[in-house]
């Protein structure tokens, strides 16, 4: 009776799983399907994921903007690329950012840290390959690399952990409106001590905030240290330009008057 329980709630187990994964490619192909009146344009809002972090349509994922992105003065990326995203949202929900890359799939070789940006302490990241022993981390970023249709790979930040699949937040991926306050909803599977989540496209890992929840979401006074940081940037580099002006003026000046005295005495 015990055996027969114990058969029944593995098989249990694993319909349920094979429910989830045959949930998640039927959307996967209703999402295909989708007719190009539902794509939103590009520089539209998609969705909104962690209370106020938007994502933009870019309208198709082969479009490149060129077109950059500040918020507060702080580069975000060029729009609307998933790198970006994962910037503005590290802005908007830890107050940081993290440095420049060249591509998606660099950020899981070459990313070590994310700084905070009033005080610039730095915070590192742990990597977890896909098909680690350790489960999906919430608010971790989910790194892609190059591969098909992925020529520069990709990043969506999780933004929900549940018991079989983890939720993600993302841009230039899909360019329909979200229905919910997340992108996609992905199974995973807990393998021989392991877990692996079960993209159709292959993944890295996932990288995880090493806070130890320190780090708070962008509020009104952080906003105003920065505003103030600045205008006190911008003080010294007007200073700088007219001291400049200044000088260029007076070795102007001396040149001028140089000459003109130099030709006078040649017309003497």
């Amino acid at each position: 009776m015990i055996i027969y329980q114990c058969y029944n709630l593995v098989k249990s187990s694993k319909s349920e799983q094979s429910s989830i994964e045959l949930s998640y490619l039927q959307l996967i192909r209703e999402r295909r399907s989708l007719s190009e009146k539902e794509i939103a344009p590009y520089n539209v809002i998609v969705g909104v994921a962690s209370l106020n972090v938007a994502a933009y349509s870019n309208g198709n994922d082969k479009y490149i903007s060129n077109e950059d992105n500040y918020l507060y003065e702080i580069y975000m990326g060029m729009k609307w690329q998933c790198v970006e995203y994962a910037r503005r949202w590290t802005l908007l929900r830890k107050s940081s950012i993290f440095e420049s890359v060249n591509s998606a799939d660099d950020m899981w070789n070459q990313l070590k840290y994310i700084e905070r940006i009033i005080d610039k302490e730095k915070f590192s990241l742990k990597k977890h390959s896909n098909g680690s022993p350790n489960l999906p981390i919430n608010e971790s970023y989910l790194i892609y690399p190059i591969q098909k249709d992925m020529p520069y790979g990709h990043v969506a930040v999780i933004v929900d952990v549940l018991q079989n699949s983890i939720r993600i937040a993302e841009q230039n991926f899909y360019f329909n409106y979200w229905t919910k306050n997340y992108s996609r909803e992905i199974p995973y599977q807990f393998i021989n001590g392991l877990y692996y989540i079960q993209d159709i496209y292959d993944i890295y890992g996932w990288m995880q905030i090493d806070d130890q929840q320190q780090l708070k979401s962008l509020d009104n006074l952080t906003i105003e240290k920065i505003q103030m940081r600045n205008e006190k940037i911008l003080d010294v580099t007007s200073s700088s330009q007219l001291t400049s002006r200044i000088y260029y003026f007076l070795v102007f000046s001396v040149l001028f008057i140089s000459q003109f005295k130099f030709d006078e005495y040649i017309f003497l």
